[in-house]
């Protein structure tokens, strides 16, 4: 086989990008765009001394999983990767993502509850953040084509609320006759609850061509925002944000409601983007985590304090440990603002928590670990083993780190529940919650 060859083939598996995958003589190609039980022509487009990738040129059976997709640049943007499958098969594919993972990674047999899906999986996300380009040859917003800088322009993103695609089709038609070749990107966060949005600009420079107006107008043709914003970012790298942000308009944040709890959103708080199935994931924390009034709960990488926020009235006293200062100034924010009295919290390093834990005299009962998609690096997890809590929640957002680090726990810790949760309906991505107790 070589490149440009046109081959018939069936898939038979997805890879955990949610490409099939065609086993040719047992040589695998990955598809994009093809589903289990498809058979069609494909083009080879790269092939590899143990597997390919190729292109598929048409379909002769097709799958009866199969939608037509509600985005028009579904085939060309790289945001939602599986809105080609059914609501019913995404789901199928995210919960037998998790089970495979666990046995090939973590090698345990464990229970993996049913995923819990949305009942309406369009226009979810409280984020979005869109790349502009705006110079002679016109006007571009919307995503990034798969695997490169390219902008794909769109007029509506499905998984975008309705309100943060009308404030980008109106920023359209603004730099279409006022173009601002320092715009680079626009960020826009939204609380479902009290309705308030808050826009920002990421630029070159922090003053801009029409500032002045653009916010004037902004504002007035959207009363709900309540935030505008401006970051500047000279750099030619992959970074978004800049070092330092400016409030345009309003104040330099929004409010929501999480949980029966007031939050503090600022601009690079980390805050969960479907806040539907936000509440449905902290509900299976809580239900999981089985927890006592006498408990001591530590909770890593906790942001801007919600989980521990809603746990606290559970439990004797939450320690909430994350490193990012800013995250921890809005989580004290959060916890003044709630007349959280039992909780605290520590601007550090999870590999710090265990020494502070010991010069304090504390012994923690449960701990809840939410770290970035990498996971938990191997220092906390010695950490964690040492701490020897009762009970683990592992709240994961990729489960290949997850069940890494299950197989370097699972000598300590019975790995006892893993709940699929999906936060991302049309993409591959699938948040779980474990529950571990100590053997």
């Amino acid at each position: 086989m070589k490149k440009n060859d046109v081959v018939l083939g069936c898939v038979s598996d997805y890879t955990s990008e949610g490409l099939g995958v065609v086993k040719l003589d047992g040589f695998p190609v990955f598809v994009k765009d093809m589903m289990i039980g498809e058979c069609g022509e494909i083009v080879l487009t790269l092939v590899k001394k143990n597997f390919g990738y190729g292109r598929r040129l048409s379909i002769v059976k097709e799958s009866k999983d199969r939608v037509v997709p509600r985005c028009s640049v579904v085939k060309q943007c790289g945001g939602c990767q599986i809105m080609h499958m059914s609501k019913e098969h995404q789901a199928d594919f995210k919960q037998n993502l998790v089970v495979q993972v666990m046995k090939r990674i973590a090698k345990v047999d464990v229970e993996v509850r049913p995923i819990l899906t949305m009942s309406d999986p369009w226009f979810y996300r409280n984020k979005v953040q869109v790349p502009v380009k705006c110079d002679k040859e016109g006007v571009k917003i919307g995503f990034y084509r798969t695997n490169s800088h390219e902008i794909i322009d769109m007029s509506e993103c499905m998984v975008q609320s309705n309100e943060q695609n009308e404030i980008i089709a109106w920023m359209r038609t603004f730099l279409m006759s006022r173009p601002i070749p320092q715009l680079r990107h626009i960020i826009i966060r939204q609380a479902f609850k009290s309705k308030q949005v808050m826009v920002a600009f990421v630029t070159r420079y922090r003053h801009f061509d029409h500032q002045e107006k653009l916010v004037e107008l902004l504002t007035k043709r959207f009363d709900y925002i309540k935030s505008v914003m401006v970051t500047v970012n000279n750099r030619d790298d992959n970074v978004i944000m800049g070092d330092s942000d400016d409030v345009l308009f309003g104040q330099n944040f929004i409010e929501d409601d999480l949980m029966g709890l007031k939050f503090k959103v600022s601009l690079r708080s980390f805050f969960q983007v479907n806040p539907i199935q936000t509440e449905v994931l902290y509900h299976q924390v809580y239900m999981l985590a089985d927890l006592k009034k006498t408990d001591v709960l530590l909770d890593l990488y906790c942001g801007v304090g919600t989980i521990g926020g809603f746990l606290a009235r559970f439990v004797e006293e939450v320690i909430g440990v994350d490193v990012e200062k800013s995250a921890i100034e809005d989580a004290w924010a959060n916890a003044m603002l709630n007349h959280i009295p039992n909780i605290d919290f520590w601007a550090m390093d999870a590999k710090g928590a265990k020494k502070r834990l010991a010069e304090e005299g504390k012994k923690v009962d449960v701990i809840v670990v939410d770290p970035p998609r990498k996971g938990l690096c191997s220092e906390v997890i010695a950490d964690i083993i040492e701490i020897a809590p009762e009970r683990l929640i592992y709240v994961s957002c990729d489960p290949a780190t997850l069940a890494r680090d299950i197989a370097l726990l699972k000598e300590q810790y019975e790995i006892k529940v893993i709940q699929p949760v999906d936060m991302f309906p049309q993409t591959v991505h699938v948040e779980s919650v474990v529950l571990m107790t100590r053997k």
